[in-house]
């Protein structure tokens, strides 16, 4: 049997509210998110390895992973899941994450294009 697709945005928005209460429930216990994390760690990588598109999120996810050592991935990703989405976040991370977005991949300076302007280096 099939379900219906068509459910009333109402029923939608009661839905994820509880979705998201019982994720954070499940997330407080200890062993349960050692055992998500990791669970997600292997499926981005599996992805990877088969050339498969992550969705939008996990993609992003994987990016800002990528940038850490092996080993403190897992302890990023559960520091993230702990922290508290409600609460924005301070000023001095907004800045940090818009340099971070800015910098060139190989992580030489700003990419072209950016609104600040270096001065040449002389040789």
């Amino acid at each position: 049997m099939a379900r219906d697709k068509s459910a009333a945005p109402k029923d939608e928005g009661k839905k994820r509210r509880i979705r998201s209460a019982v994720f954070r429930r499940i997330m407080s216990v200890g062993f349960l998110r050692h055992f998500y994390v990791r669970r997600l760690l292997r499926f981005m990588e599996k992805s990877k390895a088969k050339g498969r598109a992550l969705p939008p999120e996990l993609a992003r996810l994987q990016q800002m992973l990528a940038r850490l050592p092996e080993k403190k991935r897992a302890e990023a990703l559960e520091a993230g899941l702990l922290s508290n989405p409600e609460e924005p976040p301070s000023r001095e991370m907004r800045r940090a994450a818009a340099r971070q977005d800015r910098l060139r991949s190989d992580g030489r300076g700003y990419r072209s294009g950016a609104v600040t302007e270096r001065p040449k280096r002389r040789s």
